[in-house]
């Protein structure tokens, strides 16, 4: 067991085997585990569902998987020592912990994250590129200082769903944009949709979202 334990909320069909799909769900900054939650309600019945709570106490019922700092420039940036930890220390606890509970492998992973969840999801899959080829990043950026990209490793097999609002006021449709050309150069397949929102996940979003999942 991994010393490294994080609470989650779970949703298991009524039974699953190593074709079942398992989600596993990133909140944002200062929410929980049961905002992504939420979703599984309008998910499909199949899924085993994950949503995982972030390690660091913000507030009553509000966490974070890394905390934010100021820079010299009053910019607020990540504290990357502390994300890469969390990031590898979460690595273990899906291998070690939900993998052996919950009986499945790696292969039957989709990270769904949004903002710095999506950060999460993002750099666990660039970072193990062998273990988690399935991402849905919502809302989010790639977080470079993080990132362990490597050349010389196979991507082939990875596929993303990346979105972002328009209007997105904390994580500029710019910056997803980026992160949509990132992937591009680097020739990780994905698909890199923009909604008429802001900081969120709006009907039509979800839709989308939903059915790129049930597709893929």
């Amino acid at each position: 067991m991994n010393s490294f334990s994080l609470e989650y909320d779970i949703k298991k069909p009524s039974s699953y085997n190593q074709n079942t799909k398992v989600i596993l769900m990133f909140h944002g900054y200062g929410s929980n585990k049961s905002d992504l939650f939420s979703f599984s309600n309008f998910m499909d019945s199949d899924y085993l569902i994950i949503s995982i709570q972030a390690p660091i106490k913000l507030d009553y019922n509000s966490y974070c998987w890394w905390s934010l700092q100021y820079d010299d420039n009053m910019r607020l940036t990540m504290n990357a020592e502390e994300a890469l930890k969390t990031v590898n220390q979460l690595d273990e606890f899906i291998s070690t912990d939900l993998c052996e509970k919950y009986n499945f492998i790696s292969d039957q992973i989709y990270l769904v994250g949004f903002s710095q969840g999506c950060m999460i999801s993002y750099t666990l899959s660039i970072n193990y590129p062998k273990k988690y080829k399935k991402v849905i990043g919502l809302s989010g950026k790639i977080p470079y200082e993080i990132l362990k990209y490597d050349e010389k490793e196979d991507y082939t097999d990875h596929n993303f769903f990346c979105s972002h609002g328009i209007y997105d006021q904390v994580i500029p449709i710019e910056i997803g944009r980026e992160s949509g050309k990132w992937l591009s150069k680097n020739k990780i397949s994905h698909k890199y949709l923009e909604f008429d929102s802001a900081h969120g996940i709006n009907a039509e979003n979800f839709e989308q979202m939903t059915h790129w999942l049930n597709k893929n």
